[in-house]
């Protein structure tokens, strides 16, 4: 059963996450707090959607004591590196086995962000996937991909990336990803790494561009605990300016970990592909 609303310093998360997160209590009930650093930064020195969705995801998880199923965020401005975010939880709906909730993501007065999800759900034994992982080259025998921040340091510089297969031009990217302590395989994991779309639709479209993301929605599927995790990009249309696209993301043993998709504004093309 969900816990009452009270002070949210009486519930903590996961404790393996605060190592990417720094999340922390914050004053109000239901209320969180998260410290934008550099290693939560997107290329442009601000707070990295992904990152931002996937503290979202721990606060939710920390206020329902329920696990994430799935989360959707619409990014509405930017908080930078340096600023404090407030997350605030609401709960919707709280059923015998699923919680719908929301929450809303301020700076300084401005919403960052809004979120909402359902968490918890039920065993029937009928949990299984359709979907099958590509057959790609393990993630030693793949090249590094190279930085991609303008200050040379932001989240997706700290975590390992390799390149599984792509073709600029063609629809399909495939990236493998570790962050430390095996954290690319927990949800709040895969919701930052599923961020990466706009990286591929980059090489998709061949062309190196700077924008924004739009919206980020993230399914989990499992959370088999894996070291890499394989991402599987499909664009999908370009239409004034605006990409949507799907990812997929797999363990190193083939499970479907999560599925997600994203709309991103493309604001200014930048020359020839950059990575």
């Amino acid at each position: 059963m969900a816990p009452e609303n009270g002070p949210s310093a009486s519930l903590q998360p996961d404790p393996s996450v605060p190592n990417l997160l720094n999340l922390r209590p914050g004053g109000r009930p239901n209320s969180w707090l998260l410290d934008v650093t550099k290693e939560l930064a997107g290329a442009t020195g601000t707070l990295h959607g992904g990152c931002g969705l996937a503290a979202v995801a721990v606060a939710m998880e920390a206020t329902n004591d329920r696990p994430v199923s799935f989360i959707s965020g619409q990014f509405l401005s930017r908080a930078p590196v340096g600023s404090t975010v407030a997350i605030d939880v609401e709960r919707l709906i709280v059923g015998n086995q699923i919680t719908q909730t929301a929450a809303t993501c301020t700076h300084e007065d401005v919403v960052v962000l809004r979120a909402s999800a359902g968490l918890g759900g039920r065993e029937l034994g009928v949990d299984r996937s359709w979907l099958t992982a590509p057959i790609v080259p393990p993630p030693d025998e793949c090249p590094p991909r190279g930085p991609v921040s303008e200050t040379g340091y932001s989240f997706t510089d700290q975590a390992n990336i390799r390149l599984a297969g792509q073709e600029p031009g063609k629809r399909t990217v495939r990236y493998w990803a570790r962050l430390p302590e095996r954290l690319a395989s927990t949800a709040p994991g895969l919701i930052a790494l599923a961020d990466l779309l706009p990286s591929g639709m980059r090489v998709s479209l061949d062309s190196a561009f700077r924008g924004s993301s739009l919206d980020h929605t993230v399914r989990i599927a499992s959370l088999v605990s894996s070291e890499w995790v394989l991402m599987n990009i499909e664009s999908a249309t370009i239409r004034n300016s605006i990409g949507h696209g799907t990812i997929e993301l797999y363990a190193q043993t083939g499970e479907l970990l999560a599925i997600g998709s994203q709309s991103f504004a493309l604001s200014k093309l930048t020359g020839d592909l950059d990575r």
